[in-house]
């Protein structure tokens, strides 16, 4: 018994000594603020791109030749005040600085695809020679150039987005690249996007956009902007040339003009990518038919479902009701005749019927 009650003490010892070493509180998990700020991760065959951007005239479907600078410039020495660019309903964009077009887009969503590995506000690193590759430029004096000129305007332009989703606000303001320098020793490039960029990625507020397919259509820029629109809708519904020709940032000063250039970027997406489009003479709107992304078909086919179920639904209670009716009709037929039952009678009370 002494003996026992001895190891036992000296288990309890043993305990005690080994919690003395430990530390006073537990780690504790970090808390979700101190978590690092990724963009979501999708695959290596798209790229990701913000529908209210590509909803917007920001990046222009127009040739590089024909940029502009935009903004009002008030005093010389004040910076340019942003102007709002055209945009679908329910989304506004103000931009101020060197008109961004679609090489820049190619440049934006390659610099973004390359950064979903790491945490926002931290440097991302690459090559030249790999980003105009991925890009499909020329590693030459020239595409280093246009790559330099590119991320230059992404951080130096101004944009303000304001949009929607199922009621709720959201808003980006900021430089579309937070900061870029090109190393003179490594010759390396070093982009940055801020975190605040997240905001453009939120649910169901951007589209994978399919490389290979933007890829093909390069030096159709018109074909480009059109391609990025349609993709940011899984069922496209008519739109009408002048609405396109708005969002596109087109410079046509006449729509003839820019039918002429839509048929011609239509008939592109046609011939390279087999959509169906058509541009209907009588009412001028634009219908155009593709196939839905794997994640826009399954949107799809939740919305179909949803929509039988509610039409099942409407069925089922529209049956009850008929019912219910019936029944009403019928409960007031036999009050009647249950009434008639009981002054019938009467009325042949107290009297004799000769024969």
């Amino acid at each position: 018994m002494g003996d026992e009650l001895t190891k036992q003490l000296e288990s309890l010892k043993g305990i005690l000594s080994v919690s003395a070493d430990m530390p006073s509180t537990l780690p504790q998990e970090p808390v979700r603020g101190d978590l690092p700020v990724q963009l979501p991760f999708w695959p290596e065959p798209v790229r990701g791109g913000p529908n209210a951007v590509l909803r917007s005239s920001l990046f222009a479907g127009i040739h590089s030749k024909k940029r502009e600078t935009i903004g009002n410039q008030t005093k010389p020495e004040k910076p340019l005040q942003a102007v709002t660019l055209a945009s679908q309903d329910g989304i506004t964009v103000k931009f101020a600085g060197r008109q961004l077009n679609q090489y820049d887009a190619d440049v934006f969503f390659e610099a973004l695809h390359r950064a979903r590995h790491h945490p926002l506000e931290t440097e991302c690193l690459f090559t030249g020679y790999g980003f105009l590759k991925g890009i499909r430029r020329a590693p030459n004096d020239l595409g280093y150039e246009d790559l330099d000129d590119s991320l230059t305007r992404l951080r130096d332009g101004r944009v303000e987005v304001h949009w929607k989703m199922h009621g709720r606000g959201f808003k980006f303001v900021g430089s579309l690249v937070s900061s870029y320098v090109r190393d003179e020793t490594t010759k390396l490039f070093k982009v940055t996007f801020a975190k605040e960029i997240k905001a453009l990625f939120a649910p169901a507020c951007w589209t994978q956009i399919e490389w290979e397919e933007r890829m093909a259509l390069r030096g159709h820029p018109l074909a480009q902007w059109l391609h990025s629109y349609y993709s940011t809708h899984a069922d496209p519904f008519p739109v009408g040339s002048a609405f396109l020709c708005e969002k596109s940032g087109s410079k046509r000063p006449l729509m003839k003009n820019f039918r002429t250039d839509l048929k011609q970027a239509l008939a592109t997406l046609h011939r390279v990518l087999g959509w169906e489009c058509e541009l209907d003479k009588k009412s001028d709107n634009v219908t155009v038919v593709r196939t839905p992304s794997g994640a826009q078909a399954r949107h799809l086919a939740r919305a179909k479902a949803k929509k039988d179920s509610q039409a099942e639904t409407q069925r089922v209670l529209e049956k009850q009701r008929r019912a219910a009716e019936a029944q009403e009709r019928l409960k007031r037929g036999k009050g009647k005749l249950e009434h008639a039952s009981e002054i019938i009678p009467s009325l042949f009370a107290n009297k004799t019927f000769r024969t």
